[in-house]
């Protein structure tokens, strides 16, 4: 992956190999682990994923005798609730095995031994992640902002809104992937364990506090509602009371709606990310290859 060029004194005479520069090994990983996406038809198949929630949100309504949002944030709202699930999706492609994979199948081997820090490995698959996963949200995002334009005659500026969220919250979402693969033993292990941790347990996590009434304003999954809630107009504040599981009927439990506070949220998810990548380089760079 890593390749050693020879440098030409002035006299015209070969002079000892060198390596290429930090910045350009960071980009030999970025390309390699971006044609391993297309190769194993992971990017491929992401695509599909968003070709098909596209078609399905677009052609529903009509099929089922509804109409169209008149409103463009109203219409785009339809399709940021949908967003938080690509990401899952797409931490789970892009990062839950990027690390062990390269002790898993032994291809750290050939990789460890080249002239190239850890860091430089770990920052050149991370960038290959997230342009992995930016593309997928620009392409997401990009043909529902003009599928409102169209419908509805007017460009939702709180859509690009909730796409800057859903990238900040996608890098918090991959970091942690991230995390996870550097401990974890086993690829499948690791991506089941991504998926599970924010599709199930911070969702898990979140009800709890919010049945005890506390707003669970420190997990990461809370502060992605904001990709939601910010295509409303005026955006939810406080907490809204209603009645949960059980209707009215006696010992009903009253839940407490809560909605993330915008600047609260950012500061979290970019928490998450910077956390949780600079333990993912704490624990790779102590890791060693296992015979």
């Amino acid at each position: 992956m890593i390749h050693i060029s020879e440098t030409v004194n002035p006299t015209g005479k070969k002079s000892v190999n060198v390596a290429p520069s930090d910045v350009s090994q960071i980009g030999i990983v970025v390309k390699y682990d971006f044609l391993k996406y297309l190769r194993s038809r992971r990017l491929v198949g992401m695509l599909a994923i968003v070709t098909l929630v596209l078609l399905l949100i677009t052609a529903l309504p009509p099929l089922l005798g509804n109409s169209y949002a008149d409103d463009a944030n109203e219409f785009i709202n339809t399709y940021a609730s949908f967003a938080s699930i690509l990401i899952i999706i797409g931490a789970t492609l892009f990062a839950g095995d990027a690390i062990v994979s390269e002790f898993q199948n032994r291809t750290g081997y050939l990789l460890f031994p080249k002239p190239v820090r850890r860091w430089v490995i770990l920052a050149g698959k991370f960038l290959a992640s997230m342009g992995a996963m930016f593309l997928v949200l620009l392409l997401y995002y990009g043909v529902a902002l003009l599928l409102g334009l169209a419908i509805t005659g007017s460009f939702s500026v709180l859509g690009v809104e909730s796409l800057l969220l859903a990238m900040l919250y996608a890098t918090a979402a991959l970091s942690v992937g991230f995390l996870i693969s550097s401990v974890m033993k086993g690829t499948t292990g690791a991506q089941i364990l991504t998926f599970a941790l924010f599709l199930f347990i911070f969702t898990i996590i979140t009800g709890v506090f919010t049945l005890s009434d506390v707003e669970p304003w420190f997990v990461v999954t809370y502060s992605g509602g904001t990709i939601n809630y910010i295509t409303q107009d005026p955006y939810p504040t406080g907490a809204a009371s209603g009645v949960g599981p059980g209707g009215l009927a006696p010992g009903a439990v009253e839940m407490t709606s809560y909605y993330p506070d915008i600047g609260v949220a950012i500061a979290v998810m970019a928490a998450y990310a910077l956390v949780s990548l600079v333990l993912a380089y704490y624990f790779f760079s102590r890791r060693e290859m296992s015979a």
